[in-house]
């Protein structure tokens, strides 16, 4: 039976063993333990254990979002089909037709398995990536912070097909910084990255067709790796995209091994 909670203290000992395990660890907790245990101080955030004959198989963390229809699975912890079926039976008896995005251990056949079976649509397995430093080489692009100026090239450029739309991005400037590359008065590419955590994270990063491999991309990561001061920034690449690899890298990032992970999608 799936329940809500407003406390872990009883069940360290079952996130200690799921943790442990290379298998079925959750890549949010391996990003950063406070999705877990930040989570019951988070908006729209809510925390549930799944009980089975008195013990404990399951804990998951979900955003539910109403108005938007939407849900994502921030942490689960499990190793039992039965707690994943509790999981989905009520999902689906509480939020039909929602979208549900999940970031998931690409080694939890378990998880993998279910997901599959209602239809789900999975991306590429992603590479994990951390800047560990800005890069010494000196740009001369023309990079800038966002301003109104060029809020309609913004929009016209941006990726349509996303949770974080332009409109949205400009929407929440308290956590998002937008960097934009400049040719001769147009707007050739965009950055947007988080700012107002610890762990900061580049969400959209686009270079017009006709201006990659100039620098641009690096310029603009370079920029907010600058930016992002002491906090940690984290991006994930696909693990073949070799060529977007080399502009992480070229821009001061580097690989993070046994963290990968893959984003799955289901409407319920």
């Amino acid at each position: 039976m799936l329940e809500e909670i407003t406390s872990l203290d009883e069940y360290e000992a079952f996130i200690k063993d799921i943790c442990s395990d290379a298998c079925y660890v959750d890549p949010h907790y391996l990003y950063d333990s406070n999705n877990l245990y930040g989570a019951f101080e988070k908006k729209d955030q809510h925390v549930y254990v799944n009980i089975y004959n008195g013990s404990i198989d399951g804990i998951f963390v979900l955003l539910i979002l109403p108005t938007e229809k939407y849900i994502e699975m921030i942490i689960g912890l499990s190793k039992s089909e039965h707690a994943y079926n509790e999981l989905f039976e009520y999902l689906e008896k509480n939020y039909k037709g929602y979208r549900c995005d999940f970031v998931i251990n690409p080694k939890n056949i378990l998880l993998k398995n279910i997901l599959t079976s209602k239809n789900a649509i999975f991306e590429n397995e992603q590479q994990r990536m951390i800047a560990r430093s800005t890069t010494n080489k000196e740009y001369t692009l023309d990079v800038q912070l966002y301003s109104k100026r060029w809020k309609q090239e913004y929009i016209d450029i941006h990726v349509k097909e996303t949770y974080w739309t332009a409109e949205k991005v400009l929407s929440a400037l308290d956590r998002f910084r937008v960097f934009l590359a400049i040719h001769q008065e147009q707007l050739v590419g965009y950055l947007d990255v988080t700012y107002a955590y610890k762990q900061n994270e580049p969400y959209s990063l686009i270079v017009l067709p006709e201006y990659q491999n100039l620098g641009y991309e690096q310029a603009l990561l370079s920029k907010a790796i600058q930016m992002n001061g002491i906090n940690t920034m984290m991006t994930l690449v696909d693990v073949n995209a070799k060529e977007e690899i080399r502009i992480y890298e070229e821009a001061g990032f580097e690989l993070i091994k046994g963290q990968n992970s893959v984003f799955v999608t289901i409407t319920i």
